[in-house]
């Protein structure tokens, strides 16, 4: 029956896996153990592996400086392996014996927002959401430009690729913490995905202005500016956590709502400063963005004209009708 060694880390993750056939194998630090180890804790020749003549594996130490402990912590110089998956630790390193014959867990389907966000793995895809981002910035930048900084609006270009880097953080603190979590990080899906979200409101930013220069004060008008947004940041931290590898879908879901929440909480930590300056909204956009035809210039001042009529008329009977003495 042929063993297998399996090399894991301090948080016990699998980081090297070897499979004999042989009733002998040398486990130590020299290269010509069949197992080799990187821990300079551990001795050249440190310990053996052999297979008895019933078919007993055992592990026995080779009189190493700092020993060889089983999963009880206990230091030991000959340990019988009666199951399937026992651990030893030789100086720093553990490892694991598994039999070939031990039944492997059950396949895990791949995830469907894993699947989902395969386009994010896409090099051009990134450099067009980098170039549409840049682009948008850059027209900000022109359009916001008055006064002095009218002629100089260029310079803040330098701007954009400060921007685009510190909105990686985000990204690049997922990748870490699934690195440390022994995932893949995804680095660059991550990135993608925390671009996509920006162009996304993006968009969003420019089609709550067309809605508000049309229905500014609709109901459905206020229920989008508040769905939509929240749409967005829950699937963004859903994903994210998502392309991590994050087992706890509990947990998971806490941390997209904790940090999703922060866009309702925004609001009310704003009113909670005094705003000295005079607050409005104005949504100025070409006549041509309205749904509705405008209303031509004799059209409406002929209807104010009648308003104002209607109101004289209203206010001259109120007074006849103060007037008047009583019978």
């Amino acid at each position: 029956m042929a063993i297998l060694v399996e090399l894991l880390n301090a948080h016990g993750k699998v980081i090297g896996l070897h499979k004999f056939t042989q009733s002998q194998i040398r486990i130590g630090r020299a290269y010509d153990n069949d197992v080799i180890l990187l821990d300079p804790h551990s001795c050249a020749e440190h310990a053996l592996l052999t297979l008895d003549d019933e078919g007993q594996w055992q592990l026995s130490d080779l009189d190493s400086v700092n020993g060889t402990r089983n999963s009880q912590g206990q230091r030991v110089n000959t340990q019988a392996i009666s199951q399937s998956g026992q651990e030893f630790t030789l100086g720093k390193q553990r490892l694991r014996v598994i039999f070939s014959d031990q039944p492997v867990a059950a396949t895990q389907p791949l995830s469907k927002s894993v699947e989902a966000l395969r386009l994010l793995s896409s090099v051009p895809y990134l450099l067009l959401l980098i170039l549409l981002i840049s682009l948008s910035m850059a027209f900000d930048f022109w359009l916001g430009a008055i006064g002095e900084q009218a002629n100089n609006w260029h310079r803040q270009l330098l701007l954009i690729p400060i921007i685009l880097l510190a909105c990686a953080i985000w990204p690049a603190f997922l990748a870490l913490w699934a690195r440390f979590s022994a995932h893949e990080p995804r680095l660059r899906q991550q990135v993608a995905l925390t671009y996509s979200l920006i162009l996304l409101w993006v968009l969003w930013d420019m089609l709550s202005s067309w809605l508000n220069f049309n229905v500014n004060n609709s109901g459905i008008n206020l229920v989008l500016h508040q769905l939509v947004p929240a749409i967005l940041l829950l699937s963004f931290f859903w994903l994210g956590f998502s392309l991590m590898s994050m087992k706890k879908r509990w947990l998971q879901g806490l941390l997209t709502l904790s940090l999703s929440s922060l866009f309702w909480l925004m609001p009310y930590l704003q009113s909670a400063t005094p705003q000295m300056a005079p607050q409005y909204q104005s949504q100025l956009l070409p006549a041509g963005w309205l749904w509705r035809s405008p209303t031509e210039m004799e059209q409406f001042l002929q209807d104010s004209g009648n308003i104002f009529a209607k109101a004289q008329q209203q206010t001259e009977a109120a007074a006849a009708n103060e007037t008047e003495p009583d019978n």
